[in-house]
């Protein structure tokens, strides 16, 4: 019996990759790509059941169908090669990201903050979006982005306690809006308006959100992180065949959740779907990018608010007060129809970009948002522009 056929008959007993590879004594990227071989050639179907080829007998097969038969095998074989090719590279990369990150130091355990038994407490809501991580301007690069992201830690505590002379508040969700790094893939020259590469951005990114959850950790009892990625996370062009999920701002956020695996006090989920929802108590929230309405990545902000206003009404299967809004690198709030939810648009840690200053005729300051929220009323009670400049 071939190897592939013994791999799948394990397979058919429920047997794992890595249990089939010790049993034949092979690494589990060859395992995968035998499966993928031998299930390839079951579905290669007889000389006389070609489809769309008649008239040969199952006997008899010409020269043209057996050259037919070669190509499809000759095909699928490279298919399974470069699928095996990608599935190395992605674990290689994780790999090689998290040995990377480890070396900038140590991941210790965050010690828990004193507990505030005082009743009616709120919940610290941080909006932190568009940081651009590797983008290189007049006043901005890597190292700026740091110590921007870190002050607004610390802003974001010292508000805290402000709240807290008034009522408790244990529990803080990070909504992380995307664009979390510059990318290499959005307009031609980009690679000249960096100053690291996608390697270093994803290191570096991801160790920042690992130091800005383990900040939090130290101020509030308990984190929660809903995550959305941006246009900025994409790979390739618009126009290559990847998936829009295959996002660099996803790549980070799933490094910097196994680094914090250990954290008891931290939820994490992943976010496979473009569209986060925040739930805190009775209040409820969309997380989005901004890119996700308008056309080419833009829209007016009046087309955002119809834009909203429509899933509000029902277009999106999911009754929500507020949405958040990255991406344009201002901040902003306008309120819905209904006069109760709002928008809230959140600015940029990046200062001097002058595409947005000469092709969008728009500037602003660096800010990020921080609100509180009262979960049983469930309605923002207190929003803070946390300026960073």
């Amino acid at each position: 019996m071939r190897k592939g056929e013994l791999a799948l008959n394990l397979r058919a007993d429920g047997k794992s990759n890595a249990e089939i590879a010790a049993l034949l004594g092979m690494k589990q990227s060859s395992v995968r790509r035998l499966l993928s071989e031998a299930k390839q050639q079951e579905s290669i179907p007889a000389f006389g059941n070609v489809p769309g080829v008649t008239g040969i007998p199952a006997n008899e097969p010409d020269e043209r169908t057996e050259d037919l038969r070669r190509a499809l095998v000759h095909v699928q074989r490279q298919l399974a090669k470069a699928k095996e090719r990608t599935e190395d590279l992605v674990d290689a990369t994780i790999t090689a990201a998290r040995e990377a990150t480890l070396t900038l130091g140590p991941i210790s355990s965050v010690p828990m903050p004193s507990k505030d038994r005082r009743k009616r407490p709120e919940v610290a809501l941080w909006h932190l979006t568009d940081w651009q991580g590797g983008k290189l301007t007049t006043s901005y690069n890597s190292q700026v982005m740091r110590e921007r992201v870190m002050r607004l830690c610390e802003k974001a505590a010292r508000i805290t306690d402000i709240q807290r002379a008034d009522h408790p508040v244990n529990h803080c969700v990070i909504a992380f809006g995307g664009d979390m790094g510059e990318g290499l893939f959005n307009f031609p020259g980009q690679a000249f308006e960096i100053d690291s590469t996608i390697f270093a951005q994803f290191v570096s990114i991801s160790r920042l959100e690992v130091d800005v959850v383990r900040y939090a950790l130290s101020v509030y009892e308990t984190v929660e992180v809903v995550a959305e990625w941006g246009n900025h996370g994409r790979i390739g062009s618009k126009r290559d065949a990847v998936p829009r999920s295959d996002n660099i701002d996803r790549m980070t956020y799933e490094l910097a959740r196994q680094l914090l695996s250990d954290e008891k006090r931290l939820t994490w989920n992943d976010c496979p779907e473009d569209i986060q929802r925040i739930e805190i108590g009775n209040y409820r929230a969309l997380l989005i990018h901004g890119d996700e309405v308008g056309r080419n990545g833009f829209a007016s902000p009046n087309t955002i608010v119809q834009h909203v206003n429509r899933w509000r009404s029902g277009a999106y299967p999911w009754a929500f007060r507020d949405v958040y809004v990255g991406h344009y690198h201002t901040h902003n709030e306008w309120s819905m129809a209904n006069g109760e939810g709002s928008v809230y648009q959140t600015g940029s840690t990046e200062s001097d970009n002058r595409y947005a200053g000469v092709m969008l005729a728009a500037s602003a300051k660096p800010s990020q948002r921080v609100h509180f929220v009262d979960p049983d009323v469930g309605r923002v009670t207190a929003n803070y522009k946390v300026w960073l400049d």
